[in-house]
């Protein structure tokens, strides 16, 4: 078993809001769902993207594909959340917000939180890899954690 394939338990608590799929984002918590982590990719120029979109921002095409991610990658920026923002994040603060970059899918960034970093653990250029967080109905959300 890889470190991609571990659940850790969830990060937030129950009652925190889960993603609302659309027409648009379906295939990327489909794949997460199977902890697969999906990446929206331009079949015309070859960009890949992350949020989903239906239209290229280099090209303008509205042709695409999803490329699985091995989701490895460093972080690229950061922040602490010292405020709770929901009663879920309560019991959580203070907690990170992380943007991973991640070393396939042409570099796409991702944003997530980092699972096993304290506040003062977590800097730039980090190394990390995709974990998974089971938070119920159905719904598995994609975490990272430092790289063994």
């Amino acid at each position: 078993m890889t470190a991609a394939d571990q659940t850790r338990p969830s990060y937030f608590a129950a009652d925190m809001p889960i993603p609302q799929p659309d027409r648009l984002t379906e295939p990327f918590w489909s794949g997460c769902r199977e902890r697969r982590l999906l990446i929206q990719h331009c079949t015309v120029c070859g960009t890949y993207r992350h949020l989903p979109s239906d239209v290229c921002s280099n090209c303008q095409s509205t042709e695409y594909d999803w490329v699985e991610s091995r989701g490895d990658g460093t972080v690229f920026t950061y922040t602490i959340v010292w405020h709770s923002v929901h009663s879920s994040t309560n019991q959580k603060i203070p907690y990170n917000v992380v943007v991973v970059q991640l070393d396939d899918c042409g570099g796409v960034l991702v944003m997530s939180n980092l699972v096993d970093c304290g506040p003062d653990d977590v800097r730039v250029g980090l190394p990390v890899e995709l974990t998974w967080d089971d938070v119920g109905d159905d719904m598995v959300l994609y975490r990272f954690q430092r790289r063994s």
